[in-house]
């Protein structure tokens, strides 16, 4: 904690400056009437005749991202921090630039001011910078929603433990959610379909829980095991008895939940929620080079199966909660940057306007993320659907202003760059490797060198040569990417450890409701607060509106030990209202999306969107039993997730059942189970699985690391990022924005601008041609093809399907495979290749150009290596590789 402050030490002027956006800065000291007459004779006329003409709104320029037609503007700043400090010359870039000193900046351009005018500024910031010049304030807006009558929406209130439901079939049901799902099954005049084969739950249970297939060994035992039946097990017919031993089932679930492959497929979840990515998206698209430590506590998060309550308080306010060491403190400090992965329009010029879409779009990803609540939409205007007055948006606002957000980049390359955290010594591991002592020292001299270029250019400037503008940003682009590459090595070569993340300011920002959002249309003052509607009328209670008021006395209320408030930014305690138990929305919320990722669809389909636009609950009941479940095993996804597998709902197969698709095609009331589409990183990682070429060990680090800082298209290129080629699993491929890896694109990845509960799942001729043609695609078809070779070729289709398909082929699909595979030689390759059509698995045709057909021996048959790897790549291409029954 002491190093990062410590690093802010210099730059604690910047607070002050922050305090003007959207608010007036409460005065040091009430400005004298001369020290006003010394502003407007001495001051006023030379920023008018010397800077208004790059620095004004009156001429539409902002060079640097510097406005000086304002006292806010003047002390907020531009791209180099604020212009003016009061009573600071030190750390007042404007004197310095006028000074003509530095090697940075001199202004104005045109010529050196008088020194009688240079005497007047600095008297002038050493006087306090008195500035009368004052944003005109607007009238309090004020709103019509009731919010008293908003409170009775369904999603606004708490949750209650339900009464099972009884049923005349109540003998069918397992478990509590399967007395749910049949008596909704009841009232609809439905039956559930009979339960799913052995073989296809072991392989719905991997995929569920893993992301990966079973191997053709896991797959043999536990079907066998499951398989299992008691003398009473005689049917699977509604009513009776499981065919299924649910013990061993049970096992199963415990098996693959303890595995590593947990966190990797149910922290990929989390990230589309998160909106994760190594890039800022926006109008540069800079890359991160640090977001993966971000990704890689969400993964072990899942895999510790740490409470979800906690979970939210350190991603909302890590930085901020009670540590035992260092090595606490950095972990907590790395979930902080959940807040700061969003997109970011880091070209912009306007400082006020990037800080206010920074809040806005912490505020949107937060409440979506944690509450389904669309709060964001009230930045303009109260909210069109929901009962969220544009007050409530400002008082979340307030809380995100007074947070430091930090997440990197290169100032020469990025107008809104950061700092990062740095957490070296404290725990985390380094994700880069040591460097040699050759290494660090032409690192030193590139820097070396790039630094005397700048001052050689300066030094030109100065003596009267022309030097292009160009040139000049290009050597200092230049020297900042090598003091960058410098910094992240100890003097010895060993890699620093940086991290993306939040930290409080010193002091919190009052904010001000902002006219149809327009930041010069300042109205009345907000306290900091969370929305009204998720609260209850008491103020004595944990949802009393306004956190301002009384934190201390409501938080112990509710025994969560909140520290005091006027500490703090307020996200500490956000943080503890929305993990609470008693705010009624996040356990919901959270259950619902659990739902949603083992069934496909969520109780509440709109997933990010609980509000009056979004979609009601088919089984409200059965969400509160499962939010109630979630609260008392400790906020444990592991535990619900067991739940959810060990009902007999969950265990139904997914054939189709007319009568039932004539009442409820859309399958919401869960009289079958749904079938689903992998993911792509689902299906890139089966494909390496079966052909056993996936590495299952983390990579350290980013894979991003060898192209560098910068913006992607500009010195990082696409194809760089785009042939990155490794054989671990997909979450760890870079997620730049806007440039995914191809077939994570194909297959429907979203591009994390914002967050993704629930992925689109389309059907594009795309995805069969990639599958067909891609050279990954074939590569992993060939590998699996001489796992394969060493079988004996009576037993090689059963092996090929076992791998694949997770299951035995049937007798019509074992006759094509071995006309296939043994067709005779004066058979053309392309009808051999097309006999695979007609099989039962829905296996695309491969044309005469395919690439395993076109090598043939010199007899002119085809090679029958090629045939065996043509023949797995055709299952690999197959509707039943890609999706779970």
């Amino acid at each position: 904690m002491t190093k990062i402050k410590s690093r802010w030490a210099s730059r604690i002027a910047c607070v002050f400056a922050v305090l003007l956006i959207f608010c007036d800065l409460p005065e040091v000291h009430s400005q004298t009437r001369a020290e006003i007459d010394f502003f407007e004779t001495k001051i006023r006329p030379q920023l008018v005749t010397h800077c208004y003409e790059c620095h004004s709104d009156d001429a539409g320029k902002a060079r640097g991202g510097l406005k000086l037609d304002s006292k806010q503007s003047v002390l907020l700043g531009g791209d180099s921090g604020p212009a003016v400090v009061p009573r600071s010359l030190a750390t007042s870039l404007l004197y310095k630039s006028i000074l003509y000193t530095g090697d940075d900046y001199q202004m104005p351009p045109k010529g050196k001011l008088p020194p009688s005018v240079i005497a007047d500024f600095r008297k002038w910031i050493q006087m306090g910078a008195p500035d009368p010049r004052v944003t005109e304030i607007s009238p309090a807006v004020e709103s019509e929603i009731d919010i008293d009558a908003g409170r009775q929406f369904w999603a606004y209130q708490p949750p209650r433990r339900p009464d099972v439901p009884a049923s005349k079939r109540s003998a069918w049901a397992k478990t509590a959610i399967d007395r749910f799902a049949i008596a909704a099954m009841d009232q609809h005049g439905l039956n559930p379909v009979k339960e799913a084969p052995a073989e296809t739950l072991v392989r719905r249970l991997f995929f569920t829980l893993t992301g990966l297939p079973p191997t053709p060994r896991q797959l043999n035992d536990w079907t066998d095991r499951l398989s299992k039946l008691t003398s009473d097990e005689t049917s699977s017919d509604s009513g009776r008895e499981s065919r299924i031993d649910q013990h061993a089932y049970a096992d199963l679930v415990d098996e693959l939940l303890q595995s590593p492959g947990y966190g990797e497929r149910w922290g990929r979840h989390w990230m589309d929620v998160a909106r994760y990515a190594d890039s800022t998206g926006g109008d540069q698209n800079n890359l991160y080079q640090h977001a993966w430590r971000y990704r890689d506590y969400v993964i072990d998060s899942f895999n510790e199966d740490k409470p979800f309550a906690q979970f939210i308080r350190e991603q909302v306010a890590g930085d901020l909660l009670p540590v035992s060491d260092d090595n606490e403190w950095a972990e907590n400090v790395i979930a902080s940057g959940f807040l700061a992965l969003g997109v970011k329009r880091v070209g912009e010029e306007d400082q006020q306007k990037f800080f206010a879409d920074l809040v806005d779009e912490q505020i949107d990803t937060t409440m979506r993320a944690f509450l389904a609540t669309t709060v964001a939409c009230a930045r303009c205007h109260d909210h069109k659907f929901d009962p969220i007055p544009q007050e409530d948006y400002y008082a979340l606002a307030g809380i995100f202003r007074s947070t430091q957000t930090h997440y990197g980049l290169l100032k020469a390359q990025a107008r809104q760059a950061t700092t990062l955290l740095d957490l070296t010594g404290m725990g985390p591991p380094p994700g880069a490797p040591k460097l040699s002592a050759e290494e660090l020292q032409t690192l030193i001299k590139e820097r070396d060198d790039a630094a005397r270029a700048v001052s050689d250019a300066m030094n030109k400037i100065r003596s009267g040569e022309n030097v292009f503008r160009g040139t000049l940003r290009r050597l200092r682009s230049q020297r900042d990417e090598t003091e960058a590459a410098l910094q992240a090595f100890s003097n010895r070569g060993e890699p620093r450890v940086f991290a993306m993340g939040t930290q409080d300011r010193d002091h919190a920002l009052p904010t001000r409701l902002l006219v149809r959002g327009e930041l010069d249309k300042p109205a009345q003052h907000v306290p900091r607060g969370v929305p009204q509607v998720l609260c209850s009328s008491n103020k004595h209670t944990l949802h009393a509106r306004s956190i301002d008021a009384d934190v201390r006395g409501e938080f112990r209320n509710a025994q969560l030990g909140s520290p005091a408030f006027q500490s703090g930014s307020g996200r500490l305690h956000l943080a503890q209202w929305i993990a609470s138990e008693r705010n009624p929305l996040t356990a919901r919320v959270i259950a619902n999306r659990v739902w949603h990722w083992m069934f496909g669809s969520g109780i509440v389909r709109t997933v990010d969107d609980f509000g009056n636009s979004g979609d009601r609950p088919t089984h409200p009941e059965l969400l509160d039993h499962l939010a109630m479940h979630l609260m008392q095993n400790d906020w444990s996804i592991k535990s619900l997730v067991r739940e959810i597998t060990l009902s007999r709902t969950w265990q139904l197969s997914s054939e189709h059942h007319d009568a039932n698709f004539a009442i409820d095609p859309d399958n919401r009331y869960l009289w079958k189970m749904n079938v689903r589409r992998l993911e792509g990183e689902a299906i890139r990682d089966a494909m390496l699985a079966v052909s056993g070429e996936l590495d299952l060990v983390r990579p350290t680090g980013t894979y991003l690391r060898e192209a560098g800082e910068g913006g992607v298209g500009q010195n990082v290129f696409e194809p760089v990022i785009r042939s990155i080629e490794t054989k671990t699993r997909s979450v760890y491929l870079p997620r730049v924005r806007s440039v995914l890896p191809e077939m994570l694109e194909v297959f429907d990845a979203p591009d994390a601008s914002l967050v993704a509960g629930s992925r689109e799942t389309t059907s594009s001729p795309l995805q069969a041609l990639f599958m067909m043609n891609n050279p990954f695609v074939a590569q992993q078809a060939i590998a699996l093809a001489k796992r394969i070779e060493n079988t004996p070729p009576d037993q090689r289709i059963t092996a090929i399907y076992q791998r694949v398909l997770a299951r035995r082929p049937t007798a019509r699909e074992v006759q094509l495979g071995a006309q296939f595979l043994n067709a005779s030689a004066g058979s053309q390759t392309s009808s051999r290749l097309n006999l695979l059509s007609s099989s039962q698995t829905g296996s695309v045709r491969f044309g005469r150009r395919n690439r395993f057909s076109r090598q043939a021996t010199s007899s002119g048959q085809p090679d029958p290596p090629n045939l065996l790897a043509a023949y797995c790549q055709a299952l690999l291409c197959t509707a039943e590789f890609q999706t779970i029954q």
